[in-house]
């Protein structure tokens, strides 16, 4: 009962606290390198490089989508959740979709004749609907896939906007601390409608709080590899110093060595889950506690699906998470 009753007052806080957005915008695209549906800006059709084979195709695009949303976000989170998380995916690949379409030099290395690829790393995630079928089985198709493509059909032609504009609707796993992280404390260019916001939920994801040890040598190895100039003395409590943080409270930097170190670039030396840690030292290790996943910035998934838990609708979640952005149908 009292599990309950907790769970019951932290919707109540969320639903009061979390603001309700309403915008409206336009905008148009006159690109001629790809099919666009006349009734629609949205494309009927996208190309694709798949990253697994090192191919580009062109696929449906709303059945694309349906393969990001699958592989972004479990089919069991709430159907509020996975609607925004629709939206969040055809935002993101017609905003990729439209950038290079007017600039077709712009398109980075990894996949020169396409707009985007299927590097989670560098994209986004997904997975073929054969590929799902021959994973789980028709059973769990049926009840699963069906759910997600309901999510994507019934959001169809909607996309956040800002200021006439495809938004750039990045996503992540689970923020950390309660807050979002505003894009530039992670890239280093401000976005409007990417700032740090109010999130909460995250905590029920399974490995929301992770631990990475190392050792004392196998850390200041790696250190001094990227920073020469990096000093260890024999006192080992003097080697990490003061810490600066982002508005969201994440590590912006770090003082190791006597050096300064981007707290992205620790994440990444230490294959880190996000820059929301603490630095202990004990006469072996140095132990990172880490909490959250993923970059941090834009909508949290496990914050969606929190908020779709306490009655949230997926307009009220994305304009959440996209401050000052707006929800348009095309």
């Amino acid at each position: 009962m009292k599990r309950l009753l907790l769970t019951y007052v932290g919707c109540i806080i969320v639903a009061l606290s979390l603001p309700v957005l309403i915008g409206m915008g336009r905008f148009s695209d006159d690109s001629s390198n790809y099919v666009v549906d006349s009734s629609s800006i949205l494309p009927k059709n996208i190309d694709i490089f798949f990253t697994e084979v090192k191919d580009t195709n062109t696929i449906d695009f709303e059945e694309y989508l349906k393969g990001v949303v699958v592989a972004e976000m479990p089919a069991s989170f709430e159907k509020e959740a996975l609607k925004a998380q629709a939206v969040a995916a055809r935002t993101y690949a017609y905003h990729k979709l439209k950038q290079f379409s007017d600039s077709p030099s712009s398109a980075p290395a990894e996949h020169p004749n396409a707009a985007i690829c299927t590097n989670p790393m560098h994209c986004t995630a997904y997975c073929s609907y054969d590929f799902l079928l021959q994973k789980h089985g028709l059973e769990w198709m049926n009840k699963n896939y069906e759910k997600i493509s309901s999510c994507v059909d019934e959001t169809a032609g909607e996309i956040m906007v800002y200021d006439e504009q495809p938004i750039l609707a990045v996503f992540h796993s689970a923020s950390a601390g309660g807050h979002t992280q505003a894009s530039g404390d992670v890239w280093e260019r401000d976005v409007p409608y990417l700032k740090s916001v109010q999130t909460g939920g995250e905590e029920q994801k399974a490995d929301y709080i992770t631990s990475v040890c190392i050792k004392h040598e196998d850390f200041t190895k790696k250190i001094i590899e990227e920073f020469d100039n990096a000093k260890f003395p024999d006192d080992f409590s003097k080697w990490i110093g003061a810490a600066a943080k982002t508005d969201g409270n994440y590590i912006k930097s770090i003082e190791v060595g006597g050096v300064c170190i981007d707290g992205a670039k620790m994440r990444t030396l230490f294959d880190l889950k996000s820059t929301y840690f603490n630095m202990s030292i004990d006469d072996k290790n140095v132990i990172f506690e880490v909490e959250g996943y993923g970059h941090g910035v834009g909508l949290s998934q496990y914050g969606a699906n929190y908020m779709a838990k306490c009655g949230a609708d997926y307009k009220t979640i994305l304009e959440n998470y996209y401050d000052g952005a707006a929800l348009k149908k095309y």
